[in-house]
């Protein structure tokens, strides 16, 4: 039981978590954010389900994409290293097209991204930034309160064939269609 629990408790001490100062960021705190963000994106894993036939066999892994600017400096690599989610391990890619961003799972656009974003319904899980832009996908990154919170529309994901936990669903600051 306590396994099932941790990735809530870390998602919300992730949410806990004040970006002191984040009003004139430097890059102390911009890599705090990113860092953050990096957390979460890799924790969205365990709190998202996708259909059996988005993945190629029952070994794949589920893939975190990064499209456009990579505002990670690692983070996100360091973070889902050794992770898993649903018995898949997680491994980290960044695609320069849209059609080599078809396999991805998750998807965190970041600026100049909105270009390489597969077109049609699929299932994946599109991540957006207010850092980098105001368009939003199905979970939308904003700094709240100094800390890093997030929207979801949930329609969008049920369009796309996901389904999203309470769990997460109750930690966001807003949930469309919910």
């Amino acid at each position: 039981m306590i396994l099932r629990r941790g990735p809530v408790l870390a998602l919300a001490l992730l949410w806990s978590l004040p970006l002191q100062g984040f009003a004139a960021p430097g890059p102390a705190q911009t890599t705090l954010e990113y860092s953050v963000k990096a957390n979460y994106l890799v924790r969205f894993a365990a709190f998202v389900e996708w259909p059996a036939q988005a993945f190629a066999g029952p070994q794949s892994p589920v893939v975190i994409c990064v499209v456009g600017r990579d505002p990670f400096s690692g983070a996100l690599d360091r973070a889902a290293r050794g992770q898993t989610a649903h018995g898949r391990t997680l491994t980290v890619r960044r695609p320069g097209t849209a059609e080599a961003a078809a396999g991805c799972h998750i998807l965190y656009v970041g600026r100049g991204g909105s270009d390489i974003v597969p077109i049609g319904p699929r299932p994946v899980l599109h991540v957006t930034d207010g850092a980098a832009s105001s368009d939003r996908g199905m979970i939308h990154f904003v700094i709240d309160d100094e800390r890093v919170r997030f929207h979801i529309d949930l329609q969008a994901a049920s369009r796309s064939r996901l389904s999203i936990s309470s769990r997460l669903l109750n930690l966001a600051l807003s949930v469309r269609g919910g």
